[in-house]
């Protein structure tokens, strides 16, 4: 880990010995009050995964805990495990499933949700077919926080050997929750890779990649489908939130044209609204990026943000909030320009929030968080350590802890393989 060095805002040679006290003292205080960089480090916490664990990712439980899931490697196989973070130490691993027909990736995590009942719904991937994107998102509940869990079941019930995951959750009523997903159907044949390599669909005489919905209860029932955007980008994440009005949820839509901008949907009284765009970007690729944005929500507040090279081809993060509950953004800013690869994570944090990204800065990979204030100003920025710039690394994830403490977790790679690391955000007033 990196450590930042606190250096004096001003020196003025000639002075008296006696003075540099006072003048060391001053310097501080100017730093505090003046500087535009936080003072922020990492401080490594143990990590409960083992070695080959990859795709690590935070689950906040209304009790103020955090769960950290992961996938490890078992065999020849993979398992779904979890331990609780309390605030001073992980709780046992404990284990949601496991098998050897999984689909393992670096950017479709598997992930757990908690229902406003206490009980847990997770899911993974499971290959449905020999076609290397042809897997299907299994689900399972847990009424005692882990310890036991369902009869696996999954929110689709199309028979098709594609494309499905991608998964984000909205809360409901006490015992049901939202799940959207990327959804494959109508592609049937039709093929793209998770790399950057995209097939067009239309060229193949296929059809698209869809976003979709269904709502899960805590016994594991599915009712009420719904097709939110019929033409989507293959394979960047979703995210989804509840808000004063309803559920969102952006992801990167997929034009006629291939332009590929960040897109919104929301639930009102009337049912799912028409897709529309949350800024201009208008970048156009041929490609999926593996790259989708992150979104928070508070009431009818929303930050929302997401990487994109533009119409201009310079890398970027950019960042909008909505104060009416998603009907309208404002552009807020710019982080990263000209070296960012994206993987964007977003948590509120004592009164404003903060949005954690990764900058490509001499080949390696500097993770990136950036501190605003209430009125979505920014604050301060500044580079918390530096990762491996591939896949390796995978999506740095973040969760506020109780108010409290500011979390992170990520891979790293090792002489045993990958393995899930965790550390606590230090963030100087």
């Amino acid at each position: 880990m990196e450590q930042m060095t606190r250096t004096a805002a001003w020196r003025r040679a000639g002075r008296a010995r006696d003075l540099w006290p006072a003048l060391r003292m001053l310097a501080v205080i100017g730093c505090l009050l003046f500087s535009t960089v936080v003072l922020a480090d990492l401080r490594a916490l143990p990590s409960p995964a083992g070695a080959g664990s990859s795709a690590s990712t935070w689950t906040s439980l209304s009790d103020g805990r955090a769960v950290l899931s992961w996938l490890e490697r078992v065999g020849r196989g993979h398992a779904f495990r979890f331990a609780v973070f309390d605030g001073e130490a992980f709780d046992a691993v404990g284990e949601v499933a496991r098998g050897d027909d999984w689909f393992a990736n670096w950017a479709d995590k598997p992930r757990l949700f908690e229902l406003g009942n206490g009980a847990w719904l997770a899911h993974w991937l499971v290959k449905s077919g020999p076609g290397t994107y042809a897997y299907d998102v299994v689900m399972a509940v847990s009424t005692d926080q882990g310890r036991s869990w369902s009869e696996p079941f999954s929110p689709h019930d199309d028979g098709t050997q594609t494309e499905h995951g991608f998964v984000s959750y909205f809360p409901l009523s006490t015992d049901r929750a939202g799940v959207v997903w990327l959804d494959g159907r109508e592609t049937a044949d039709g093929g793209h890779g998770h790399d950057g390599h995209a097939h067009d669909h239309h060229q193949h005489g296929q059809g698209d990649m869809t976003l979709r919905a269904a709502v899960v209860d805590a016994v594991g029932r599915v009712s009420e489908p719904a097709l939110l955007d019929e033409r989507v980008c293959d394979c960047c994440q979703t995210a989804s939130v509840m808000t004063d009005s309803g559920p969102v949820v952006i992801y990167r839509g997929r034009s006629a044209d291939e332009v590929r901008d960040i897109r919104i949907v929301r639930r009102l009284d009337q049912g799912w609204t028409d897709p529309v765009r949350i800024h201009a970007d208008d970048w156009r690729i041929h490609a999926c990026p593996v790259n989708g944005p992150a979104l928070i929500a508070s009431g009818q507040e929303l930050i929302a943000a997401w990487f994109t090279l533009g119409a201009d081809g310079i890398p970027r993060v950019e960042l909008a909030r909505s104060q009416d509950t998603g009907a309208s953004f404002a552009h807020r800013a710019t982080l990263g320009s000209e070296r960012a690869l994206g993987r964007v994570d977003l948590a509120w944090w004592q009164g404003g929030f903060v949005v954690s990204w990764l900058d490509q800065v001499d080949g390696a990979a500097r993770l990136q968080l950036a501190r605003f204030d209430q009125d979505a100003g920014l604050k301060d920025q500044r580079e918390l350590t530096t990762l491996d710039a591939g896949r390796i690394s995978g999506f740095p994830k973040l969760v506020n802890l109780k108010g409290e403490r500011l979390l992170v977790t990520w891979t790293e790679p090792g002489a045993e393989g990958p393995q899930v690391q965790v550390a606590e955000i230090i963030v100087q007033p």
